[in-house]
């Protein structure tokens, strides 16, 4: 493919490298797993092939092959590490005590109420670590700053959230006390 360059060209060369290709890639794929997973992975090994254009050889095959191989692998390590966790969580479901559902819609709205008390920053934060599950690291890449920055953000983040928390639940305590 050397000296193609545009979007033209490199849309032609991605239909020959289909086209000459597609069926053994997907053999090769449907020996390995079921059919819609191979279809899954054969369209990924394109779209990589796609994205990689300069770096593949003139004989496409061995180099298709090798990066279906790799798709599948971490697709089936994912699929793996995604059912350790479900068993863990499972695991942890079993033995903690059962709480009415009631109480859980109950804390969740109660914890939404705070969030909402927070400024948009101390939100933010606590959402990167506590839903999307971000390392400080991370975190700190997503918002464009250090991660001692993040970490000290994050902190008072969750101080002032331990604080409105309390003083919601001091509010509904007067509430629940006050004669109707």
């Amino acid at each position: 493919m050397p000296g193609q360059e545009g979007p033209q060209e490199r849309h032609r060369w991605l239909e020959a490298l289909y086209g000459a290709h597609a069926d053994r890639v997907m053999g090769y794929l449907v020996h390995r797993t079921d059919r819609e997973t191979a279809q899954e992975i054969a369209s990924e090994t394109f779209l990589l092939a796609w994205r990689k254009q300069k770096s593949v050889p003139d004989d496409a095959l061995p180099w298709l092959l090798a990066a279906a191989r790799r798709l599948l692998a971490n697709r089936v390590r994912s699929n793996l590490r995604r059912q350790a966790l479900a068993e863990r969580i499972q695991a942890v479901m079993d033995c903690a005590p059962a709480v009415a559902f009631e109480d859980r819609i109950a804390d969740r709205e109660r914890v939404f109420r705070v969030l909402m008390l927070l400024t948009e920053t101390d939100r933010e934060v606590l959402l990167l670590t506590g839903w999307y599950e971000l390392t400080a690291q991370q975190a700190a890449k997503a918002l464009g700053c250090s991660r001692a920055a993040y970490t000290l953000r994050l902190h008072r983040a969750r101080k002032r959230f331990r604080i409105a928390l309390e003083q919601q639940a001091s509010l509904t305590t007067v509430d629940s006390e006050v004669p109707a």
